[in-house]
């Protein structure tokens, strides 16, 4: 966020978040996709050598076995990732801590209200994640199909688990009229 502001210029909390979407999201897609084709290349490394001509070819068919690693990535966050958002452990951590070093006295109610108070979605942080699922969704459903159900499977989890946050926990603290959609889809597309 510094970096959007004070680096980029960024005025605007739309702006920013749009910013962070679009490094955060590279950035995920980047340390993915090079782990796996540099994971791929390392395994195959002694049959590229040998015919180094046919390297599309070994890696043609060398890719389709990570997906393993895709599903192991998405149960995942499915596991982890979820039940992390529903816990907000800034907030828990927050609790704990006061409840811990305040334990002799009562605490005001300015001290509950820190807290308890509600947090902003940052759309820049969350978009990404869910865009990343799809991406992976739709470029393995092709080479390996059994990658669909996990990510039906993590979509509905994200739509319980978004749903209650949304609704019960983040606030709005900027409108942006649906300004980030149309990245969201160039992303989808192209990432």
């Amino acid at each position: 966020q510094w970096v959007a502001v004070h680096y980029e210029g960024r005025k605007t909390l739309s702006d920013v978040q749009a910013s962070i979407m679009g490094r955060y999201f590279y950035y995920q897609l980047a340390n993915i996709y090079i782990t796996v084709t540099a994971g791929s290349i390392y395994n195959s490394l002694a049959d590229i050598l040998d015919r180094p001509s046919a390297i599309l070819e070994i890696l043609g068919t060398k890719l389709p076995t990570v997906v393993g690693y895709f599903i192991s990535l998405l149960i995942t966050k499915i596991l982890a990732g979820l039940p992390v958002i529903i816990l907000r452990f800034g907030a828990l951590s927050r609790m704990l801590f006061l409840k811990a070093c305040f334990r002799e006295r009562k605490m005001t109610q300015r001290e509950l209200d820190e807290v308890y108070r509600e947090e902003n979605l940052l759309y820049g942080w969350e978009y990404p994640t869910q865009l990343l699922v799809i991406v992976i969704c739709f470029t393995y459903a092709v080479i390996s199909p059994i990658i669909l159900p996990v990510g039906a499977l993590y979509f509905f989890g994200a739509l319980m688990v978004y749903k209650k946050q949304v609704l019960y926990v983040y606030t709005q603290s900027y409108e942006s009229g649906g300004s980030l959609f149309p990245t969201a889809c160039d992303r989808t597309i192209f990432g």
